[in-house]
């Protein structure tokens, strides 16, 4: 019991100074660039249709210094970002496409292979990866279903405003830019065309942040 009181004390004392951290980015931000500036794990609001390029977590690190999921409301100059890449270049793009538009399998695109080579994955066995991608079939098919992308409260309401959604970032011309978190639901919004999603959002170019107006309209 006392273990337990232990435990939960300081469980409330960590989440307390997890949001006092929080706020406290959230108010830095607010004195340096105005009442509109860009909140952290903020939720905003995206055609997933107007969404052709991405950048890596290594450009993210290069050019903050902060992990690509930490990188949120952060406020950067958008001309030290050297590469973008088209979206469809990935593979994880192109086999959800082919699978949920094209209607071909996973296994005869070679999803499972792939999977398995990989550092995150390799070494679940194959029938935890097949396991991985039924319950994404099925996030497609109630994504259809309902016609939309559920926000991260939503699905959990304990989440911390949209943390670990979609990732996207807002170049300086208002452009979205993907973060590369959230493939495979970014996929499932194109392949449907939805024309709004929700989003977790990331670097905000200085010249951007006017653009927040919009994005944070759902």
């Amino acid at each position: 019991m006392i273990k337990s009181s232990y435990k939960r004390i300081r469980n409330g004392l960590k989440k307390l100074y997890q949001t006092s951290s929080v706020h406290f980015k959230d108010l830095k931000n607010k004195l340096r660039y105005g009442i509109h500036a860009p909140k952290y794990m903020e939720r905003i609001w995206v055609n997933p249709m107007e969404i052709s390029h991405m950048i890596t977590k290594q450009e993210v690190h290069r050019v903050t210094g902060i992990h690509r999921n930490r990188a949120s409301g952060v406020i950067v100059d958008w001309n030290k970002i050297n590469e973008r890449i088209p979206l469809m270049e990935d593979f994880r793009m192109q086999y959800c496409f082919k699978h949920w538009r094209d209607g071909r399998s996973w296994q005869e695109i070679g999803v499972f292979d792939y999977m398995m080579q990989t550092k995150s994955y390799g070494n679940w066995p194959l029938e935890k990866i097949k396991a991985r991608y039924t319950m994404l079939d099925q996030a497609f098919q109630k994504t259809k279903e309902i016609g939309r992308l559920k926000t991260r409260q939503e699905i959990n309401p304990g989440n911390f405003r949209e943390e670990d959604g979609i990732l996207v970032h807002i170049a300086n011309d208002g452009e979205i830019i993907f973060g590369g978190n959230g493939f495979h639901r970014l996929a499932m919004a194109q392949v449907l065309e939805l024309k709004q999603i929700p989003a977790c959002l990331g670097l905000v170019d200085k010249k951007a942040i006017s653009y927040l107006k919009k994005y944070r309209k759902a």
